[in-house]
Order: structure tokens, then C-alpha cells, then sequence
């Protein structure tokens, strides 16, 4: 993978939902960059992650789990530079019809099991002041879904947090940001791979396509190194321009 980022050699990366889509491209992006990586998800879906990565099981909405494995990683390594919350669910549903127990699961995985792996990192990297945090949100964090209501609920916290993370811990020299992608093709958009659905949300992206998982982990890798240095409490859309404008047929205004 040719794809260069400077400042993120030797560094050591934690990232949660690592074995798939933006998880997995996040953390093939740093390790290409000389970066060493932790892919922590349920189960490990890969027969072999990049050369960089290893895999280590955690249940994200666990925080027992989570406090362990980030004791593990300090023990072997010595320090932790960098993390992306990256592991996340999704059910469909709107107020009336959504299952309840589906509701307390996405927002248990997404939104506290997000902060719960900030949770156990936070007192290290304000010991060594630094530290970057990349939170992946989303466009449905951003704007309105029909049945979506848990998904954009977590995503939205997941924004807010980010900020009030980093107004707390800008303080210790650790930074704290998002990303928001559009429509990337990862395992969770596979309901998406085709038909009328996947027609009507791709021409809402002024690029007229969907992602890459790479295009977001690039990104991701970028907020990780020192090339970001001064950038913190940003959501940085990566959505191929949905959230810039609506998009409208010239013939529906004439």
C-alpha cells in the first residue's frame, strides 16, 4: 500500500472494530506508515490482517474488557498514541416500530462503548500529554434519517462527545476528533449493494458514487499522526459531499 502519511512510525495504535471496513482500513493505512496496531473487535473476520496488525478480542460496551486490554497494550508496548472507535452496530426502526432491546444495544456499542475506550485511555495519554483520538461518527449523526432512529441517535452522541472530550482533554495536549462518512461499502451498508435504496442515496453525494473504506482510513491515519498537531474537536465529513448541499435534478426546477 503506497500511500504515505508522515508521523505515524513506531507509534502505537489501538483501534476498536478493527477486523472490518473503516476499522480495518484505518488500521491498514497506519501500519503501512510504520505504525503498530491492535485491531480489537468481537471476533477476528480476517484470515490475516496487514503486516503491523494484531487482533485482540474485546466486547467494546464492556468496560472491565476495555480497561484490561488497554493495561495489556501498555504492559507489552509501553504507550498508546492513538485510538479510533471504530466498532458499531446498526438497526433499522423508527420511534413507534424499533425494538427496544436494538435501541439499548446500538447505543451501548456505539456511543458508550466509545467513550468507554476513551475512558481507559485518557489518564495515560494525559499523563504523557499527547495523544489523538479519532472518533468515527457519521452523516446520520449529521442529518436526519427515515428509520434510523438508534443509528443517527448514537452517531449525534457520538459527535457531541467528541467535543466535550476535547474541551477537556486539549488541556493535557490530546486531541479529540471525528469523521463523518457518507456511504462507504463496508459490511454494515451491504443491505445497500444494489437497487432502487442504494440508486437514491448514491445520487445524494455530489461525487455520484460510494466510498472507499480506504478513503476513510486515510483520514483517520492522517487525524492519528503528527501532520495533525493542531487540529482537535473537528468532524471532518468524509461523504463525498451528501452533507454539502440537496442534490436536485435541473429538470424537477425548471
Amino acid at each position: 500500500m503506497n500511500q504515505r502519511i508522515d508521523g505515524l512510525k513506531d507509534k502505537v495504535i489501538l483501534i476498536t472494530g478493527g477486523t472490518s471496513g473503516i476499522g480495518l482500513a484505518s488500521a491498514q493505512v497506519a501500519a503501512a506508515n510504520g505504525a503498530k496496531v491492535i485491531c480489537a473487535d468481537l471476533s477476528n473476520s480476517q484470515k490475516s490482517l496487514p503486516e503491523g496488525c494484531e487482533f485482540q478480542a474485546l466486547d467494546v460496551a464492556d468496560w472491565q474488557a476495555t480497561e484490561a486490554l488497554a493495561q495489556d497494550i501498555l504492559a507489552r508496548y509501553g504507550r498508546i498514541d492513538g485510538l479510533v472507535t471504530s466498532a458499531g452496530v446498526s438497526a433499522l426502526g423508527d420511534v413507534e416500530s424499533l425494538d427496544l432491546q436494538e435501541w439499548d444495544k446500538v447505543l451501548k456499542v456505539n456511543l458508550t462503548g466509545s467513550m468507554l475506550s476513551v475512558r481507559a485511555l485518557a489518564p495515560h495519554m494525559k499523563q504523557r500529554k499527547t495523544g489523538s483520538i479519532v472518533t468515527i461518527a457519521s452523516i446520520n449523526g449529521m442529518l436526519g434519517n427515515p428509520a434510523n432512529l438508534a443509528y443517527c441517535s448514537s452517531k449525534g452522541g457520538v459527535l457531541q462527545m467528541m467535543r466535550s472530550m476535547a474541551s477537556d482533554l486539549g488541556q493535557y495536549g490530546v486531541r479529540v476528533n471525528a469523521i463523518s462518512p457518507g456511504l462507504i461499502d463496508t459490511p454494515m451498508t451491504s443491505m445497500l449493494e444494489s437497487g432502487p435504496a442504494r440508486q437514491s442515496f448514491v445520487k445524494q453525494h455530489l461525487l455520484g458514487r460510494a466510498g472507499n473504506p480506504l478513503e476513510v482510513g486515510r483520514v483517520a491515519a492522517f487525524l492519528l499522526s503528527d501532520l495533525s498537531s493542531f487540529v482537535t474537536g473537528a468532524n471532518i465529513p468524509v461523504d463525498g459531499g451528501f452533507s454539502a448541499a440537496k442534490v436536485i435534478e435541473v429538470a424537477e426546477i425548471q
